[in-house]
């Protein structure tokens, strides 16, 4: 069983679990107890899973936190599809009160069906601040509803199984740990600046309507202009970057689209009077982003050598990999990172959204790699 080849280590001070949406998270918990009885838990529902054994699809993956040097809290919110800030306030509002402040992070499992995820982030930022580093991913479902296969979130808490939930863990260690993000998009022409918007809704960009100015920059086909399933099978695949001071924030542009009013949707805040730049990407590209990204993390330790590692995956990246004209090459970025964990330990699973808050109010990221380094 998973949880019992992640419980090989001493002292076993948090579990993470990535389940399959495909299975039943009750059991799946009952089974668990069985072999961890007491330790501190927190998980979410996937699409697919990702582990040294390869991508997988109605699996569990289960890691585990361990030894003298790691003190955990865990904690959790529900309501977030409604009041996603008040959902981030109430997960990390004491999440390190009286722990020791020597490398800090907190682990974040939000709920992929949430609109605004960047709102749970704010309200995480709120109680935190900036000096926290944040790194997680969002909770996902099945893209379809067939026989069997739940339609809805879950997440997973200590003995409990919620919905519309946020889960974190407030992670403090004698050693250090390494956060590092990559997309694998290219920049296509010259950066845009968003003239209206309102958080993530988009309508005009260097004073156009925004699908027009989108679309004509990504050479886009004549049918995507007026019709919503074509615009929507260009646009899944070609998201937006925003520039920030300290770093870049990838943005999945939605099926909410207007075309005869011509603005756009993205999951997340896109701020009236930044700069966005379209983007475009190909499964080779995608996946070199597994070799810039891991490496990354690793450095980040300083020097020190890793014990582990989290991945969380776009499920967007799993698409372009699994549409390749070359054909699925899903396994192959996992075998990639397999070869960059070296035979450590690592988990991971595609994501509905990605979180990497090294510095900054930000950190909320859709088509990116997160990559998480443990020493």
């Amino acid at each position: 069983m998973a949880a019992s080849r992640a419980l090989a280590g001493p002292d076993p001070r948090l579990l993470v679990v990535f389940c399959s949406i495909r299975l039943d998270p009750h059991a799946v918990l009952a089974g668990i107890k069985e072999v961890a009885a007491g330790v501190p838990l927190i998980g979410c529902s996937s699409g697919a899973e990702i582990g040294v054994e390869g991508p997988g699809m109605g699996v569990v993956a289960v890691a585990a936190f361990g030894g003298s040097g790691f003190t955990v809290r865990t904690s959790a919110a529900t309501g977030t599809r409604t009041a996603p800030r008040e959902g981030g306030n109430e997960v990390a509002r004491s999440a390190f009160a009286g722990m020791d402040d020597t490398n800090q992070f907190m682990l974040l499992l939000t709920d992929g069906l949430v609109q605004d995820q960047d709102e749970i982030i704010g309200g995480v930022y709120e109680m935190l601040g900036a000096g926290v580093v944040l790194v997680g991913g969002a909770a996902g479902t099945a893209v379809v509803s067939d026989s069997g296969v739940n339609a809805d979130t879950f997440h997973m808490y200590d003995g409990e199984v919620l919905t519309d939930a946020v889960v974190g863990a407030a992670i403090t260690s004698d050693g250090p740990f390494g956060v590092a993000m990559r997309h694998g998009f290219q920049e296509v022409g010259e950066p845009m600046v968003v003239t209206r918007s309102r958080k993530g809704r988009i309508y005009t960009l260097d004073n156009r309507p925004a699908v027009h100015a989108y679309l004509d920059r990504l050479g886009a086909p004549a049918e995507a202009y007026h019709d919503k399933k074509a615009f929507v099978a260009f646009s899944r695949l070609r998201p937006l970057c925003v520039l920030r001071r300290a770093t870049e924030e990838v943005r999945f542009v939605t099926d909410d689209v207007d075309l005869d009013e011509g603005s756009l949707m993205c999951v997340g805040d896109v701020p009236e009077g930044g700069v966005v730049w379209p983007l475009d990407s190909d499964a080779d590209s995608t996946i070199e982003t597994v070799d810039r990204a891991w490496p990354a993390a690793v450095e980040a330790l300083g020097g020190r050598s890793p014990l582990g590692f989290l991945a969380f995956d776009c499920g967007i990246r799993q698409d372009i990999l699994s549409q390749s004209p070359t054909g699925d090459r899903v396994a192959e970025e996992v075998s990639l990172m397999a070869r960059q964990a070296a035979g450590l330990p690592f988990i991971g699973f595609y994501t509905w959204g990605e979180i990497a808050r090294i510095r900054g109010v930000n950190g909320l990221h859709h088509q990116t790699l997160v990559v998480l380094a443990v020493g």
